[in-house]
Formats: C-alpha cells, sequence, structure tokens
C-alpha cells in the first residue's frame, strides 16, 4: 500500500493521495537524488497525455529529506525556474518518510526513478524502475486501462 501522502506541488497547489473514494489509479515516479532527472523526465514524457486528459492522478516524487534548510530553499527556487508546467503542478519534493519509500520501490540505485502505479485506494497493482522505455511505459498503460475499467 502507498503511504497516505501529503505534500505542496512546485506551482504551490496542495495534494494529499490516496483519496477516500477515489476510483482513478495513482501513477508515482520517485526520484531520490538528482541523478534520476533523466528517467524522471522521460517518465513525464511518457504519461503526459495521460495526465493532462486526467486520466490519472500523476505525480513526481522527489526526495528531499536531510536536506538543510538554506540550500533547500536554493534547490526549489532552482526547480521552480527550470520546470515548467503542467510538470511543475506534478512535481513534489517530498522531506519525510524516506525510508518508508526506499522500502516500498526496493530501493537499491540512486541512478534511476521507481515507479508505482496503485488503484484509487492505495493498493499498489504494478511497479517498475529505470527509463521509460516503450514497453515498460506500454505495460504500464494497459494495467491503468484495466483499472480504470474495473474500477468504474
Amino acid at each position: 500500500m502507498i503511504p497516505h501522502t501529503e505534500g505542496t506541488t512546485l506551482s504551490g497547489g496542495r495534494v494529499a493521495f490516496p483519496k477516500t473514494a477515489s476510483h482513478k489509479p495513482i501513477l508515482l515516479v520517485l526520484s531520490f537524488t538528482h541523478k534520476s532527472n533523466k528517467d524522471l523526465a522521460s517518465w513525464n514524457q511518457h504519461f503526459q497525455a495521460m495526465y493532462k486528459s486526467d486520466l490519472v492522478d500523476y505525480y513526481e516524487l522527489a526526495d528531499f529529506q536531510g536536506i538543510p534548510g538554506f540550500v533547500m530553499k536554493m534547490i526549489l527556487h532552482g526547480m521552480r525556474r527550470s520546470v515548467k508546467e503542467p510538470e511543475r503542478s506534478h512535481l513534489i519534493p517530498f522531506f519525510e518518510r524516506e525510508a518508508y519509500w526506499k522500502t516500498l520501490v526496493h530501493y537499491d540505485d540512486p541512478k534511476i526513478a521507481y515507479v508505482v502505479l496503485a488503484d484509487g485506494s492505495g493498493r499498489i497493482v504494478s511497479q517498475t524502475r529505470g527509463p521509460a522505455s516503450d514497453a515498460n511505459a506500454a505495460g504500464l498503460e494497459a494495467a491503468i486501462t484495466r483499472l480504470r475499467s474495473t474500477e468504474k
């Protein structure tokens, strides 16, 4: 299960997931270091049309636990300048529960992104990792389609 998570996107919007009584699939892409930015960007590219059309709750979670506050302000300022909409509204820095998220995704490589697909209640349906290949993206898209058809 993905934990109940609340956060603020880079654009300043408040989000919470999973949502009570939601039937919309949740697609999360987690990044634990700056080294996984390429993977994060490739997943965003693959699923941008899907989240723009509101077919999934899509969030990119970037781990910043342990970063000193004065450094964090500079990092966030740089991110806000470099990340454009609509991605900015889906990118959530997180500052706690790093160990939980790492266990959940079977973290072992700081250079890759980790992808989790859950149903509306937060039950994990599928996971993958690394860059977004066409095969991995197609597999997730098929799982999202199945979820959407069974949860209506």
